[in-house]
């Protein structure tokens, strides 16, 4: 038993995760932001944040932040899940126009 403990805190914490899902989520509402008060520098925005969601999992992996870079992952699958429900709800015409 305490050598699960042991490789455990080798991984990382819970806290870890969510601080991984956090900055992946807080990427898509900066993303919101953007796009209500700057429309214009969005697509530019949009670029430089698929950039950095792919990147940042990778980054969190070579450094041995096991847990934080899951948690980037988890958070980028919920970008992904958010972007197209969007883009779908647009697209279907309910976007209002």
């Amino acid at each position: 038993m305490n050598q699960n403990q042991g490789n455990n805190s080798k991984d990382g914490s819970l806290k870890d995760l969510w601080i991984g899902i956090g900055i992946t989520i807080g990427i898509y509402l900066l993303g919101l932001l953007v796009l209500l008060v700057f429309s214009p520098m969005f697509f530019a925005y949009l670029c430089i944040a698929a950039i950095a969601l792919i990147v940042i999992p990778i980054i969190c992996f070579t450094k041995g932040r096991k847990r934080m870079g899951q948690g980037a992952l988890i958070g980028l699958g919920i970008n992904i899940l958010l972007f197209t429900a969007c883009f779908g709800i647009l697209i279907s015409g309910m976007g209002g126009l």
